[in-house]
């Protein structure tokens, strides 16, 4: 984004001569006199002020002190963006620089907008040293230039970006509640303990087709879905591919509306039993390979909805993960499927649940929209603040 900025008042000025580096060493962080050590895990891209910390009693080695309004910006690494703003005292990495404003010539408001910006990350990471983990040296960094406006205006401007991050910082408060109403009512039906029945009782579970060379041609090639195309946030049609299916197979793994599909395998531990629900994403008959399992509703007896809560709420809780086996890839095959439990509940009462539930997802899903959107907006406002003329 532009803003057409009338920068004739700009001045170019080197990093060092406006930014002060904090070289407040801690040798032993228990004795350090703080309760917060923050460290590079901590700093999330994207948002401005530190929010996640341990405690100095879960670290050793030498570590920074900084204190209230310095920056603390990720010099190991720098492609991954992570600079905030501590609120408090503390201790942080040694991989990171502690960074003051000289308050004379830049406003200690405006270092983590500054600080944040494509401007000077860009120029941070072309200055970076190393190969497997480049580094920012202060020695090079001090010398750098960067145009600066006049104090008066780099206050305006942290005004303006502080108000849209503290908007930010309440949509993704409200995000988490939602996410955590959401776990509860599916925790509530799922994880009751009363009547319950393996899953192939309420579901039916079938595996994908292997894939061969000889179903690389025929002719009755259709598009299929694989592991790779089911993600947290649904289903990913960006690459797919095809292979042959006789009008007998197609019978039995063709999808259907409200199908769901969950990762059969993985070598993560964090992507096992991944689930996305099928909504036609592509037209025509479409089939899916044995690195997927798929759940559909029993006539009669189960839900579409009631299905794919089920399938979150068994991958969010590691249910899915605790039915697999394997060492180095883990898998559930149909058989930990099966033989997973699931609470018998009545048509009526699914329909109940799935009511609530979807009130919860629903709300959940409008907020990372608009989380999504405030992210967007806050880093094309910053980097326009530098951008363009």
């Amino acid at each position: 984004m532009t803003l057409n900025l009338d920068k004739s008042a700009w001045k170019r000025v080197a990093f060092g001569d406006v930014i002060e580096n904090v070289t407040d060493r801690v040798d032993d962080p228990s004795k350090a006199g703080v309760d917060r050590y923050v460290g590079l895990e901590h700093l999330d891209p994207g948002v401005m002020t530190v929010q996640r910390w341990d405690t100095p009693d879960k670290v050793e080695a030498q570590k920074l002190r900084f204190r209230p309004g310095d920056v603390i910006f990720g010099r190991r690494r720098a492609y991954q963006k992570k600079v905030a703003q501590a609120e408090f005292e503390g201790i942080c990495s040694a991989h990171a620089l502690v960074l003051r404003a000289r308050p004379d010539y830049i406003d200690p408001d405006f270092l983590p907008v500054f600080l944040s910006s494509d401007y000077f990350l860009d120029r941070a990471i072309e200055i970076s040293v190393g190969s497997l983990s480049p580094t920012v040296n202060w020695r090079d960094l001090k010398v750098q230039e960067f145009d600066l406006p006049p104090l008066d205006e780099q206050k305006r401007m942290a005004d303006l970006l502080w108000a849209l991050d503290r908007h930010r910082q309440a949509v993704a408060f409200a995000s988490h509640a939602a996410r955590a109403l959401l776990l509860r009512v599916r925790a509530d039906m799922f994880e009751a303990d009363i009547d319950t029945v393996r899953a192939d009782e309420f579901f039916e579970i079938t595996i994908g087709r292997q894939r061969s060379p000889k179903h690389e041609t025929g002719e009755h090639l259709v598009p299929y879905l694989r592991s790779a195309n089911v993600t947290l946030g649904g289903i990913d049609t960006s690459d797919v591919k095809s292979m042959n299916f006789e009008p007998r197979e197609q019978e039995k793994f063709a999808l259907a509306t409200g199908d769901v599909l969950v990762s059969e395998a993985s070598a993560s531990a964090r992507s096992v039993g991944m689930p996305a629900v099928w909504h036609e994403n592509l037209t025509g008959t479409v089939c899916f390979q044995n690195t997927l399992l798929r759940y559909r509703a029993r006539s009669g007896v189960s839900l579409p909805e009631y299905v794919e809560h089920y399938c979150h709420w068994a991958f969010e809780t590691g249910k899915f993960l605790a039915a697999a086996s394997g060492t180095n890839i883990r898998h559930i095959g149909v058989g930990g499927a099966t033989s997973m439990r699931v609470r018998r509940a009545s048509v009526s009462e699914q329909e109940m649940f799935s009511a609530k539930v979807g009130a919860a997802a629903q709300a959940l899903e409008s907020l990372e929209a608009e989380l999504k959107s405030a992210k967007a907006l806050l880093a094309s406002l910053t980097n326009g603040l530098f951008g363009g003329g």
